[in-house]
């Protein structure tokens, strides 16, 4: 036989293979940060121990930028209408968020979802916030919808180190899980959610 042919009919039976394409759904690990597509059903549960109190914390969404106290965007009240969606099977025994609309307006579908009434604290007191959280909400999940210079601290103060910067301001999809046994005691999940 030629050996030219034997050289060329891996590539010509390989060539002649038809399969059906897959469609292939996963959720991709990028360093330690998750990324969560609308396509995805993955469940938040996986993340969160429930011999600890869970928070997951996020900066609010997009705004118009409109005033000294803007309200969400379209683009913000899809990713807030998402963040609920991601959430959907998790419990959430609270929701806190400033007073500020755009934090209450990222909240507030994950407060109609668990029934639960939005609680205000002050940015200026996330210590407190912190200690509060851990009290009162051991074992649960508490959401807290903050901003890019709040949300950093309040995760430093769970987990007693200053490791997480300053959210650059054109980012809207962090989403933290931080499983805290009391503060300095922490673990962190970093996910990326929405478009």
């Amino acid at each position: 036989m030629n050996i030219k042919l034997l050289v060329m009919l891996p590539l010509i039976i390989f060539l002649g293979c038809t399969k059906e394409p897959e469609t292939i759904v996963e959720t991709v690990t990028k360093v330690d940060t998750v990324y969560i597509t609308k396509t995805d059903t993955i469940r938040l549960t996986e993340y969160i121990n429930d011999s600890t109190t869970t928070v997951i914390l996020t900066r609010h969404a997009e705004t118009t930028g409109i005033g000294t106290d803007p309200v969400l965007s379209v683009a913000g009240q899809a990713r807030a209408t998402e963040l609920a969606r991601i959430l959907h099977t998790t419990s959430v025994s609270a929701v806190y968020a400033t007073d500020y609309n755009r934090t209450k307006e990222t909240a507030a579908p994950v407060a109609v979802k668990n029934t639960v009434a939005t609680k205000l604290y002050d940015p200026a007191k996330l210590t407190q916030l912190a200690d509060s959280i851990i009290l009162l909400y051991r074992n649960k999940v508490v959401y807290v919808a903050g901003h890019s210079n709040t949300t950093n601290v309040l995760i430093n103060t769970f987990i007693g180190s200053s490791v997480y910067g300053v959210i650059p301001e054109t980012e809207y999809d962090n989403l933290y899980i931080v499983n805290v046994s009391a503060k300095g005691n922490a673990k962190v999940i970093h996910l990326k959610y929405g478009e």
